[in-house]
């Protein structure tokens, strides 16, 4: 089944039809993914992480991922880096593994997580509540702790993934500690033979002052473990694609060529961009999508300006400055 065959309508509100995410114009970014998935689940630990600009859908991507990956029966784990203030570090770790955690067999986690568990509970208390029996632990300097954890957390990952392979899907990484990029590197060369395929994705435009993050990708790629894949802008026959697939009946071109110009191929800002004007009227199915009256004076959609926003706030006060001279 191709993405395009994917969209289902699931309810209509307000004239829009509700859908869940629709991936169109990445055929050749999959292809590239399921050969390293192949190649991770055959027991080589890889890494590939998703790289693009807000909105151009990496987080779609990483869902397709992982739905082929569940599909063949793999194990698929999920987590999230936050940019919210007072987050523990290994956050997008913590989501995966305790979710896990809830939900696997006890006799299971007991075999993988087996003398580490002591060292695990420290980061993932649910396992303290799954398994009642634990082995006893013992203090050590942070340091000599932290390499503990570290080798428990690679060991635990390759247990999970010995029988059907593992998928450790990891968003918005560019928020993403240091504590946990450096872990990520340490599992990478301790687990080569791991049946694991480390899939990230993170903006491009946002690791510019992120050392740790840096750091990460000259390591990886040392190790020749990782593939990058880069989310650019659609096409306007992917726009049209995107179009039909969300408003169900084909818009003019005239209408469809100023939509590629406002959104710049970026699927978020075309989405928004087509809610703002069959909400407010300016497009209808009647009117097989003809370029309404007003439409290039409109404003933005509040939706897309707070986005831009978002963005603006987390640059210098000197930045800022000089973009609302512009």
């Amino acid at each position: 089944m191709t993405s395009e065959q994917m969209v289902r309508s699931k309810t209509m509100r307000g004239g829009w039809s509700l859908f869940e995410p629709v991936l169109v114009g990445r055929q050749s970014e999959l292809r590239l993914f399921q050969q390293q998935f192949e190649a991770g689940i055959a027991g080589q630990l890889l890494v590939t992480l998703v790289a693009g600009e807000p909105g151009i859908g990496k987080t779609r991507f990483l869902r397709e991922a992982a739905q082929y990956a569940e599909q063949a029966g793999t194990v698929v784990l999920s987590g999230s880096a936050s940019e919210a203030e007072g987050m523990p570090p290994y956050l997008p770790l913590l989501e995966a593994l305790g979710q896990y955690i809830r939900s696997a067999p006890v006799e299971e986690l007991q075999e993988q997580t087996g003398a580490m568990a002591p060292v695990l509970v420290t980061i993932l208390p649910e396992l303290s509540f799954r398994l009642r029996e634990l082995p006893d632990s013992y203090s050590l300097p942070p340091e000599q702790a932290r390499l503990r954890l570290y080798e428990a957390v690679g060991l635990f990952l390759a247990a999970i993934a010995r029988k059907s392979g593992l998928v450790l899907v990891l968003d918005d990484l560019q928020w993403t500690d240091t504590y946990t990029l450096d872990l990520l590197c340490y599992v990478a060369r301790t687990q080569p033979r791991a049946r694991l395929l480390i899939l990230g994705a993170y903006r491009d435009s946002e690791i510019t002052h992120h050392p740790a993050f840096e750091r990460t990708l000259t390591e990886l790629h040392r190790l020749r473990l990782l593939t990058p894949i880069t989310l650019r802008a659609l096409s306007e026959a992917d726009m049209g694609l995107l179009a039909l697939n969300l408003l169900h009946f084909s818009v003019d071109p005239l209408l469809l060529h100023r939509l590629v110009l406002q959104s710049e191929g970026n699927p978020f800002f075309a989405e928004e961009l087509l809610r703002d004007w069959l909400e407010t009227g300016f497009l209808a199915k009647d009117a097989q999508g003809s370029l309404p009256e007003g439409v290039l004076e409109r404003r933005l959609p509040s939706s897309i300006v707070g986005a831009v926003r978002s963005r603006v706030g987390r640059l210098d006060t000197q930045i800022v400055s000089l973009l609302q001279v512009a």
